[in-house]
């Protein structure tokens, strides 16, 4: 498993400063860190021995996530390996807290249904006329038929979305919020690296290649390689862009305007920053929304409830009535 977005974010910080203050990579990783210390020791000693860090870093472990990868061997490629440690350190940061914020969120309305979940089977069991009726097995079924369905379908599809299923991925990319954060954390990814890997030096068919690949966007990915592919043939990739209905105009524009005045590799950059602020505000709202939507849900569950006790009591009530 991953370190915690937390940890994470301690771990790139640090490394970080003590890079940008002179400090060797292995003198580094040798540091106190929360990161797994044999595996950094590990990896100082095959950075001394002067290997690539595009040859050790994938054996980092599982605590490095795989997505962060691809960015800090194209940081150590270009140079910048400082600047784009701090830049996951704070994307990691406001990963830590949005969850956190999520979870004070949701805590009470997930309290009020596990307390609903726990009640509605024992009040199923009451009958007004004859008293209780189903026994323990009877409570147990009916909090399994509850629970099992919510929790069982919430594992299922963190699962699926784990491994990269296209149906998970593509029902989070159709959710509201959550699919526009996607989109434009693609997005800024993609810019991230690509300006990044142009300003190393890196052929620009190549660069958009490995940019594509690190954005972990299937439609990125083809719209990278069909660019790569018209740069191969010798013509300029702002030809193609709207053409592959991926990058948004403003996107289109910025990149038309920095390849005209030489400046591509810092309108990327600019770009990248705007749309990971567009991420990070999709995000937000996400955490505001969701947590809201799920209290909407809970509160018409316990109403459920309340209403169907109360039916079955004065349809006893009226029974009695109709006997006598």
């Amino acid at each position: 498993m991953p370190l915690a977005p937390r940890k994470l974010s301690v771990f790139y910080r640090q490394l970080a400063q003590q890079l940008a203050a002179g400090l060797p990579l292995a003198e580094s990783l040798r540091a106190p860190s929360p990161a797994p210390s044999g595996d950094c020791f590990r990896l100082a000693e095959l950075a001394e021995s002067g290997q690539a860090v595009s040859a050790f870093l994938p054996t980092a472990g599982p605590w490095l996530p795989e997505q962060d990868i691809p960015f800090l061997i194209a940081g150590a490629q270009s140079g910048r390996l400082p600047q784009i440690l701090a830049h996951l350190s704070d994307r990691h940061a406001q990963l830590h807290a949005t969850r956190m914020r999520v979870a004070l969120a949701c805590a009470y309305p997930l309290a009020v249904f596990h307390f609903g979940a726990l009640i509605f089977p024992f009040l199923r069991m009451i009958d007004f006329a004859k008293g209780f009726h189903g026994g323990l097995l009877g409570y147990l079924g009916g909090l399994a038929a509850i629970l099992v369905p919510v929790w069982g379908g919430a594992a299922l599809f963190y699962v699926l979305i784990r491994r990269r299923n296209p149906f998970a991925l593509n029902v989070l990319d159709r959710m509201p919020a959550i699919g526009s954060f996607r989109k434009n954390q693609a997005l800024a990814d993609f810019s991230f690296a690509l300006g990044h890997l142009l300003e190393a030096g890196l052929p620009i068919g190549q660069a958009w290649l490995e940019a594509g690949r690190i954005a972990r966007s299937p439609r990125l990915l083809h719209a990278s390689e069909t660019i790569s592919a018209a740069i191969g043939r010798g013509q300029a990739p702002s030809l193609h862009l709207a053409a592959t209905q991926v990058f948004p105009p403003e996107f289109i524009n910025r990149y038309r305007t920095g390849e005209n005045t030489g400046s591509l590799d810092a309108a990327l950059l600019a770009l990248a920053a705007d749309h990971q602020s567009q991420a990070n505000l999709r995000l937000t709202v996400a955490s505001m929304l969701y947590p809201a939507l799920l209290f909407g849900a809970v509160a018409l569950m316990v109403a459920y409830f309340v209403v169907s006790f109360y039916a079955g009591y004065f349809n006893s009530l009226n029974h009695i009535m109709d006997n006598n």
